[in-house]
């Protein structure tokens, strides 16, 4: 009788047996799946920068009813920036939530409202123009609005 190993195979054949190998590729399909589902897909996130704009705009509401100004948020195709108004003029707001900041690659964007104006403008006491911003890329679309109180308010990116 020959001596054999554990595996079954006598002792001058070397190699994995049929079940080796497809237990190990079940073990490497396993971790591939779970690494591409984990993996973010590329482009924008529009909830993300929904929630951002959202929570500038409420930064600037918040600004000029503190500083008891006119703030404004003007947007166009590369990105938005902020201004208040001071003695008659526009001087740029660029310091902490007022840095200006530019769309990620890939994210249209369009105003609605503000009478014709790419920009949200909030009074001194926190009201506004009603303004409906649309956010929207390869994967759906989100809105950001706001009325006339000032209240912002994000719709959900669908």
């Amino acid at each position: 009788m020959t001596p054999t190993s554990a595996t079954g195979a006598s002792e001058g054949e070397r190699g994995f047996t049929l079940v080796e190998v497809m237990v190990a590729l079940l073990v490497m399909a396993l971790l591939t799946s779970a690494v591409l589902l984990t993996t973010p897909e590329p482009g924008p996130r529009l909830g993300e920068e929904a929630e951002r704009l959202a929570a500038r705009l409420s930064h600037a509401r918040e600004a000029a009813l503190s500083a008891n100004r006119t703030v404004e948020m003007t947007l166009d195709a590369k990105g938005y920036a902020f201004r208040e108004q001071r003695r008659g003029a526009w001087v740029a707001l660029d310091d902490g939530p007022f840095t200006a900041r530019a769309w990620p690659q890939g994210l249209a964007v369009a105003v609605q409202g503000a009478e014709g104006r790419n920009a949200v403008r909030f009074d001194s006491t926190g009201g506004a123009e009603p303004v409906v911003v649309r956010l929207s890329g390869r994967r759906g679309a989100a809105s950001v609005t706001v009325d006339a109180q000032g209240e912002v308010r994000v719709d959900a990116a669908r």
